[in-house]
């Protein structure tokens, strides 16, 4: 081990050994430059993108399902201001992420103003921390905010680095922050024995705080014990399969759900996170047990009792104290079949976001998916079969459009021969098409699907509902195939269940980039959005 390192080395070092594979981003001519030669001698990949806040995205997301840390770096300035939508991302969709962006020298002559902006200020409203490791110990301040990115809730962390301090030779202490702050005490309420026991018919929800600790065997042996409806969140698909027989849809504070939770006598949230639900009400005068990782300040509703702590180990503590419930297998049944029907579009033989999902599962061997924002995410959400964690990924607690694309690359870099399949919308795929050459650079093994129907429909459905003139939410559909195919990637264009059929089974004997360019009919979104959300 050397004696002596630059700030860079012990950077990448550390990283390396917390497990970091890749590191996404758009250079400058700063310290990224260092950062980039220090990775690449440690072996840690790095991978140029079109645009910041898809890198971001691509790096939160490749440490969301490597359960490592996201690694993304920009240039200072316009760098750094276009970053802003991923780091969005990070911070409300719990993502542990470190930005690195170029700096400004404290040096700086009193007329230099040019791209020049306080750059720790623009990130703190979504940064969990900072530095500039300009301080008597850059390797413990370093290696503590990385700490501090995986205390739940995730989030990021930003480095404001220049070439200088990069370049800075320090003694390498091999100084090792402490990992481990998980709460060794457990404390159970006896508010929380109270509910549980008088409960006769319990509903559960889960959330995403399941995926950071992989809850879903202790999960699945309570729902087993209780035997009672369970619904998940967006982000939550697949922390127990879509198939199981308890599983009755998805929870999102809004109106589908609410036939399976009224008759019900206690609620019991586990790892839900509130930034997970729609900007409505709560709407059940129901007793909750709230069961998380950290105790969120503003949440929806006043929980009748908190259990707060490590999930994973309060779960296999707690589990003993759940008991048999009254419901009956044919009620839970119904609640299962009662909500999917309020998402089923009309029956007949138009292309349409229910057949166009049902379909790509039919023909593709268990790939990951990636859904934007849109109307479409109501059909993807509801209509593809989760088996396991992150096979669905999702942008909830932002929804952001511009998602699917940057997050299907980074899924398939992590597992190339699983896949990804990319479910957006021609809006959300119009912001961030460009990312098609990164994919095509990188031979990402992804089957893009976009809903073409030439408008934000989801906006246009709201315009409608409030009886004002359609305007400002449509534009004439492009033909994004003849896109794909400049960017190098192979690509069809259907309007037809016939034509649609013959393109995926074409896509599904290929590998890398892939593009299906769907003219979808959008009647049905309406009606979804009015049975979900009420």
């Amino acid at each position: 081990m050397k004696n002596k390192i630059k700030i860079s080395e012990m950077i990448a070092i550390h990283l390396k050994n917390i497990g970091v594979q890749k590191v996404f981003g758009v250079p400058g001519g700063g310290s990224s430059l260092d950062l980039i030669d220090a990775f690449e001698k440690v072996d840690i990949d790095f991978h140029l993108v079109k645009r910041e806040d898809a890198a971001v995205i691509m790096a939160s997301v490749f440490g969301e399902i490597t359960r490592s840390i996201g690694v993304a770096l920009v240039t200072k300035g316009p760098g750094l201001s276009n970053s802003i939508n991923g780091i969005a991302y990070s911070s409300l969709d719990r993502s542990p992420l470190i930005l690195f962006s170029d700096g400004f020298s404290d040096k700086l002559s009193s007329f230099v103003t040019h791209q020049v902006f306080d750059q720790k200020k623009l990130m703190s409203p979504f940064s969990k921390n900072y530095t500039n490791l300009q301080n008597e110990n850059p390797e413990k301040e370093f290696k503590n905010l990385v700490s501090n990115a995986l205390i739940p809730p995730y989030g990021p962390v930003y480095i404001e680095l220049i070439s200088s301090v990069a370049q800075t030779i320090i003694e390498n202490k091999n100084f090792e922050p402490n990992m481990d702050i998980s709460d060794k005490s457990f404390s159970l309420d006896d508010k929380v024995i109270s509910l549980l026991e008088k409960s006769k018919k319990p509903v559960i929800i889960l959330g995403l705080e399941n995926l950071i600790e992989d809850t879903s065997k202790t999960v699945t042996e309570i729902i087993d014990i209780v035997n009672c409806p369970t619904l998940v969140t967006y982000k939550a698909k697949g922390v127990i399969p879509d198939e199981h027989r308890n599983l009755v849809g998805i929870f999102t504070g809004g109106k589908a759900e609410q036939i399976s939770i009224l008759d019900s006598d206690l609620i019991v949230l586990i790892g839900l996170d509130p930034v997970e639900l729609i900007l409505q009400p709560w709407p059940y005068n129901i007793p909750v047990l709230n069961i998380s990782l950290v105790n969120h300040e503003t949440h929806y509703v006043s929980p009748n009792a908190n259990l707060i702590g490590k999930l994973s180990d309060n779960l296999e503590k707690i589990k003993f104290f759940f008991n048999k419930s009254d419901w009956m297998n044919s009620e839970i049944k119904n609640f299962k079949q009662t909500i999917k029907s309020k998402l089923i579009f009309p029956s007949n033989n138009k292309l349409n976001p229910q057949s166009i999902v049902e379909l790509a599962q039919q023909y593709n061997k268990n790939p990951r998916i990636s859904i934007d924002a849109g109307a479409h995410m109501f059909s993807a959400t509801a209509f593809w079969k989760a088996l396991k964690p992150f096979d669905i990924l999702i942008s909830n607690g932002l929804a952001t459009m511009g998602f699917a694309l940057p997050a299907a690359i980074s899924s398939a870099l992590a597992n190339p021969e699983k896949g990804t399949i990319a479910f957006t919308g021609d809006g959300g795929f119009m912001m961030c098409c460009s990312e098609l050459a990164t994919a095509v650079q990188y031979n990402a093994n992804i089957l893009v699907i976009v809903f073409n129907d030439g408008a934000l429909s989801l906006i246009d459905i709201k315009q409608k509902s409030r009886n004002l003139k359609r305007s400002g939410t449509t534009w004439p559909r492009s033909n994004f195939a003849e896109v794909a195919n400049g960017f190098g990637c192979k690509s069809w264009k259907v309007e037809d269940i016939s034509s649609y059929e013959n393109a995926l089974i074409e896509a599904s004997n290929l590998k890398g980039p892939r593009l299906i360019d769907v003219w979808v009919d959008p009647d049905g979104y309406k009606e979804q959005l009015k049975s979900l959300r009420g």
